[in-house]
């Protein structure tokens, strides 16, 4: 073999074998941290600004919170339970209401009150008895007795703010007007006085109609 077929030969083998001297290593890449999320799992900020975004959950139960405080009733808690009118008869032409003392006590309501709006809404004359026992003057049925107490309830117990019967009944001195006062949200509503009622005629009225 000649010297300049060695000379190529050598050249071969060097082409041939990769020392990695003309080639730079490739720097490993860093692996970015696998960041996996729930799907729902969400974990609101402890603390938010003014400016954030408060979660439905959070408002709904705040929501609950100032029900439950303010109106327990609207959330199953204390209920206001009225107790079902007695109503017994009188002979043939009088009704009873039996248990009209108890339930004047259960409105916080006087029997006065109580006493006269049955006047104007039945339109018959009421008698109150040293039992508290309620007498018309007429058969009504109890039906129509518990009708004449939710009316009433609803015109001079309950709240028309919070719905609530937990109220009282008070009368300004000074301006003579009367007031629902509630107990639960301290609402203030001024209601109308109970209109004028059944006036049996008399012989002092039959003598002033002459008169005039």
């Amino acid at each position: 073999m000649s010297d300049e077929e060695k000379v190529a030969e050598a050249t071969d083998d060097m082409e041939d074998l990769d020392l990695g001297m003309d080639k730079k290593k490739k720097k490993p890449a860093k692996k970015k941290p696998d960041v996996e999320k729930e799907e729902g799992s969400w974990a609101a900020p402890t603390e938010l600004g003014p400016n954030d975004i408060y979660p439905y959950a959070d408002i709904l139960q705040r929501v609950y919170d100032a029900i439950a405080e303010k109106n327990p009733e609207l959330m199953g808690g204390k209920k206001f339970t009225m107790i079902p009118p007695q109503v017994a008869r009188e002979g043939s032409k009088k009704t009873v209401f039996v248990n009209f003392k108890d339930m004047c006590k259960r409105m916080h309501r006087t029997m006065d009150h109580v006493m006269s709006y049955f006047n104007a809404e039945l339109g018959v004359a009421c008698s109150l008895d040293p039992e508290g026992k309620l007498t018309f003057k007429g058969r009504f049925t109890p039906k129509q007795i518990e009708s004449v107490v939710r009316n009433y309830m609803i015109a001079y117990v309950q709240c028309q703010m919070c719905k609530s019967f937990d109220s009282l009944l008070v009368k300004d001195s000074v301006t003579r007007l009367t007031f629902i006062e509630c107990n639960r949200c301290q609402a203030r509503k001024s209601v109308s006085n109970v209109e004028k009622g059944f006036h049996a005629t008399n012989r002092a009225d039959r003598k002033a109609a002459k008169q005039g």
